[in-house]
């Protein structure tokens, strides 16, 4: 039987590329919540190497649940836009 890992993988109306996912990892390296060159460089190998779907990790819409200052947040307008610079890099290279 024939390898399916470079295969597609239809997932509930969306189809991945391959079947190469990445699991979320907690990278504790957030600024304040806010994500930094650290986050583009981690997540952004994954997006230049072919895997078809990368989940970030938690990411915590109120500062007052987050577990440390350390942790990706997504609740002011700054973070907000680090997130989007990662997503730009993934629409532009993943």
């Amino acid at each position: 039987m024939p390898a399916l890992l470079f295969e597609p993988l239809p997932l509930r109306g969306v189809t991945l590329q391959n079947r190469i996912i990445v699991a979320p990892m907690t990278q504790f390296s957030a600024n304040d919540g806010v994500a930094g060159d650290w986050h583009l460089m981690h997540l952004g190998q994954f997006a230049v190497s072919g895997a078809a779907l990368v989940l970030p990790e938690s990411t915590y819409v109120a500062a007052e649940a987050r577990n440390t200052p350390a942790c990706l947040s997504l609740y002011t307008d700054e973070q907000e836009a680090a997130v989007k610079r990662i997503g730009d890099f993934f629409a532009a290279h993943g």
